[in-house]
């Protein structure tokens, strides 16, 4: 990473930080917070280009500065007297990008799916005790789950999808999910924390989950859980029809999601290796 040497004020080819659009003086913590985190996206900064950028004064943006670097979240540049996006944000961008990529790189196999099932096919991911649905592919069959929507969030195992991104966390952290939710489950009344570790068990045994008439009245679903090269599961792909369609052919639909999940585990492994090779080739 290259750091900033001490320049004179008439610094010549330095690009101004981009003025955070609103009104400072109407600003709250959190939006003076992320005021600053915009600003250093761009570039790093030093204390009066940041209060200048974000039309703060210099001692509460030094207080943020301060706080944020012990969270994590911004660092000083070795050597200078500029800061920086820390380790936390870099993290957290990183997880943002591994998001969007897995939605661009399910859309085949969340096709292929709907085609061959003739119902719709699902991507979902955990964000803290829910799942997020990423992206979907609606089949041909006229009885679909529309409620399902990318954007829709749900809580963990409420949903073939959701109950497979749970099913392989540890033990412990599974029930203290299943405490968290059990509030949230008033849509579902059928879905209680005796049913959902019975199914649990069950998703153990035969590698992928299924709910019948659980979630929504008449309908279920399949899902298989989506694993990184370390083993971890990281999103689920699930198959959602009429509960008659999924008892059925569940066996069918579960063989269909695993050969997809594999697809696409590989497909997520390429860039991850490739990314690799070229942080060999700049260390070397």
């Amino acid at each position: 990473m290259n750091a900033y040497t001490k320049q004179t004020p008439a610094r010549a080819g330095k690009k101004k930080p981009q003025l955070v659009p609103g009104q400072p003086d109407k600003f709250n913590a959190i939006q003076k917070v992320c005021a600053i985190l915009r600003v250093l996206a761009q570039s790093p900064l030093r204390l009066t280009e940041i209060a200048d950028a974000t039309s703060l004064n210099k001692a509460t943006t030094l207080r943020i500065l301060a706080s944020l670097i012990e969270e994590g979240f911004v660092s000083r540049v070795a050597g200078a007297k500029t800061y920086e996006l820390g380790q936390e944000a870099r993290v957290m961008a990183v997880g943002a990008r591994r998001a969007v990529d897995i939605a661009e790189l399910a859309q085949p196999s969340l096709l292929r799916l709907s085609e061959k099932s003739a119902d719709t096919a699902l991507l979902s991911v955990r964000s803290g005790v829910e799942a997020l649905y990423l992206a979907r592919s609606v089949g041909s069959h006229p009885l679909q789950p529309n409620y399902l929507q990318i954007g829709s969030r749900r809580p963990l195992g409420v949903g073939a999808g959701s109950l497979a991104l749970m099913v392989w966390l540890p033990d412990a952290e599974i029930e203290a999910i299943i405490e968290v939710i059990v509030p949230r489950l008033g849509k579902s009344p059928r879905i209680t924390p005796k049913y959902l570790r019975e199914r649990i068990v069950a998703a153990r045994k035969h590698g992928h989950t299924v709910l019948i008439d659980a979630a929504y009245p008449g309908m279920g679903g399949v899902g298989v859980p989506i694993r990184d090269d370390a083993g971890e599961v990281v999103a689920a792909l699930s198959i959602g029809a009429s509960s008659d369609r999924i008892r059925r052919r569940e066996v069918e639909l579960a063989e269909m999601l695993k050969k997809e999940a594999q697809v696409l585990a590989r497909a997520m492994a390429q860039p991850a290796k490739a990314n690799s090779a070229r942080a060999i080739i700049k260390v070397s």
